[in-house]
């Protein structure tokens, strides 16, 4: 008989990278990402491709009105990443609506791979 597997009991323990966004402005958001070394290697394992190769974007949903349900009518924007910046801004953003990010590789062909998702933003305005 197989033991169950321990429950995690805290963000840290998580597998995949660590990611973070936040309000800047009322109008850009600032998201920061930490991947160790050993998450970086399962990731190249994933994919069979060398980490530098891969395309990965930073994809931010507009959760104001509703969550994500993965059903091709979630209202999202990709930013394209270096992956070796730790941080990037993100523009466009309207300081009323709420966000989640998610880290993730989108391939040539379109489809897309999360890695991980953020903390929810948010409004910053009201």
């Amino acid at each position: 008989m197989k033991a169950k597997p321990k429950r995690r009991t805290s963000n840290q323990d998580l597998d995949g990278p660590n990611l973070r966004i936040n309000w800047s402005d009322t109008q850009s958001l600032v998201a920061s990402w930490d991947i160790k070394n050993q998450q970086m290697e399962a990731i190249e394992q994933r994919f069979a491709i060398p980490l530098s190769e891969l395309p990965f974007v930073l994809r931010v949903y507009d959760v104001t009105e509703r969550m994500i349900k993965n059903d091709g009518l979630d209202h999202y924007v990709d930013f394209d990443i270096n992956l070796q910046a730790s941080e990037c801004l993100l523009y466009g953003m309207e300081g009323t609506r709420e966000y989640c990010g998610e880290l993730g590789v989108r391939m040539i062909d379109g489809r897309y791979y999360s890695l991980k998702r953020s903390n929810l933003v948010p409004p910053c305005v009201s």
